[in-house]
């Protein structure tokens, strides 16, 4: 009887917390407000190297790579915002399959856990650094890759090896600086102020130079191809 009591609790608790709205970010696009456009960069560390950038892959949730090992994270739908914004989601994308036991890339060999580097067997570890400050030394994170929910700007390593090996951040972090899909500014473009003319022509006793002051500046901003 209490076993019961306990199973419905927990199922009435569940369904309730189903029911709750998430407002946990990345946020989709409503009426009214933009979603959000977040990048990670990201890397696979196989045996003491890192794996080439993988494919574009397929994007049918918004969350994505550009063939840049960058997780480029713009949700179309509740279905991979807030709390559904996953590595699985970008995974699932690029055609990889990563969790905790296995590493399984385009083009790659897989990899599981005491499979065998050259140095010995590996096990499969994840490492977050949440800013991109020289002195954030990242942190490991337990269980399943493919269940982390990348935050804007972070750095994450999936990684192949010795238990004990050091984890080097992804190669993509400078990516991240210069993306494909956001917009950058233009050099400033300068107007020549054009000196008064008389019904004769110009007027001669005004030269037409261009100074600080007589100068308009326009900055537009385009998107990158």
């Amino acid at each position: 009887m209490a076993a019961v009591v306990v199973l419905g609790t927990a199922g009435i608790v569940y369904s309730r917390d189903q029911r709750q709205p998430d407002n946990t970010r990345p946020f989709a696009a409503v009426a009214g407000r933009a979603a959000d456009h977040w990048h990670a960069a990201i890397g696979f560390h196989v045996c003491g190297a890192f794996i080439p950038n993988l494919p574009e892959g397929d994007d049918p949730l918004g969350i994505h790579g550009h063939g840049d090992n960058v997780v480029h994270i713009h949700p179309f739908g509740a279905s991979s915002s807030g709390k559904r914004a996953t590595l699985k989601a970008f995974f699932d994308a690029v055609r990889a399959d990563v969790s905790d036991d296995k590493i399984e890339l385009p083009g790659q060999d897989t990899k599981r856990n005491g499979d065998s580097c050259e140095n010995g067997k590996g096990v499969i570890r994840t490492k977050v650094w949440d800013t991109r400050d020289p002195g954030d030394q990242g942190r490991l994170v337990e269980g399943d890759p493919s269940s982390i929910r990348p935050k804007d700007g972070q750095l994450i390593t999936v990684a192949f090896g010795a238990a004990n090996a050091d984890i080097p951040k992804p190669p993509s972090e400078p990516k991240l600086d210069d993306l494909d899909d956001v917009a950058k500014p233009t050099r400033p473009t300068s107007t020549l102020v054009v000196p008064p003319t008389t019904s004769s022509g110009p007027d001669p006793n005004i030269t037409a130079t261009t100074t600080a002051a007589e100068t308009s500046t326009s900055t537009t901003t385009t998107p990158r191809p």
